[in-house]
């Protein structure tokens, strides 16, 4: 009898956890890596480290380091000045962030799968040659997008004097300074957004300045804060979300084990 008021306790136990709110969703997080990218003049070359910000007391290997170890939901950030070479990065896996910062001679990202947020910041240019979902332009940076995006944004913190164009159609066009959202334009067709020195371009016959505009791409939620990394080749990462599970299947499954230990109580009684 002992047992079978044990066994009933533990099935109510988990009975209530069920229909607790949130109780039912089980996260598995897993991290992401970062990888700095910088040139290193001792070695002629852009050199890579998994951190998410160089440090000059640890070693680097060369871009082959990265292509091999790279996966999805990885962060990618890449340093740079006046005296860097132009860089480019043939990414295969998907991306969650490429911030490129001051990299002013230039930076080619092809990836034959997608980045969710690139950054372009302190004076860089940069060309982007794949689906990129949001892309974020700062201050006086220059950005060429080659493929559709989902969002772009002018971004201001000190200048807005930034270069975009975009080969590809554009779901969403907006201007931001310091955190506020100045204008919205939607629906911005194929080979069409011209910016220059933050001034748009765009005829306004190929743009709408409504979200409900037929055909339009926009995002759930659009970013208006700060990059990651504008401090001296930092970036944060944020870890990815797994599946949640059902708790009424745990539930039932209590229940099944109540039963069945039940039954075979009363068979041992015999």
């Amino acid at each position: 009898m002992k047992l079978l008021k044990r066994l009933f306790l533990t099935a109510l136990a988990i009975a209530a956890l069920a229909f607790v709110p949130q109780a039912n969703t089980l996260t598995a997080k897993a991290a992401a890596t970062t990888f700095t990218v910088k040139y290193v003049p001792e070695n002629s070359e852009w050199r890579v480290q998994p951190l998410s910000s160089w440090d000059a007391t640890k070693g680097h290997g060369d871009l082959g380091y990265l292509y091999t170890n790279v996966k999805d939901g990885d962060v990618i950030v890449v340093v740079g000045d006046s005296s860097s070479p132009a860089l480019k990065l043939s990414i295969g896996a998907k991306i969650s962030n490429v911030t490129i910062y001051g990299v002013t001679n230039g930076v080619t990202y092809e990836t034959g799968s997608e980045v969710t947020d690139v950054y372009v910041l302190k004076g860089s240019i940069a060309t982007l040659d794949g689906y990129c979902k949001n892309v974020h332009v700062y201050d006086d940076s220059s950005c060429n997008v080659f493929k559709d995006a989902d969002l772009v944004q002018a971004c201001k913190e000190s200048t807005m004097t930034m270069n975009i164009s975009a080969v590809g159609k554009v779901g969403h066009y907006q201007t931001v300074d310091n955190g506020t959202v100045l204008k919205d334009y939607y629906n911005i067709a194929t080979n069409t957004l011209r910016v220059e020195k933050g001034e748009l371009k765009t005829d306004a016959a190929n743009y709408s300045l409504t979200a409900t505009a037929t055909g339009t791409t926009t995002p759930s939620k659009t970013s208006t804060g700060t990059a990651t990394g504008t401090t001296n080749n930092g970036a944060t990462v944020s870890p990815k979300t797994g599946e949640s599970s059902y708790a009424i299947l745990l539930f039932a499954g209590a229940i099944f084990c109540f039963a069945g230990a039940f039954v075979t109580r009363k068979k041992i009684a015999r």
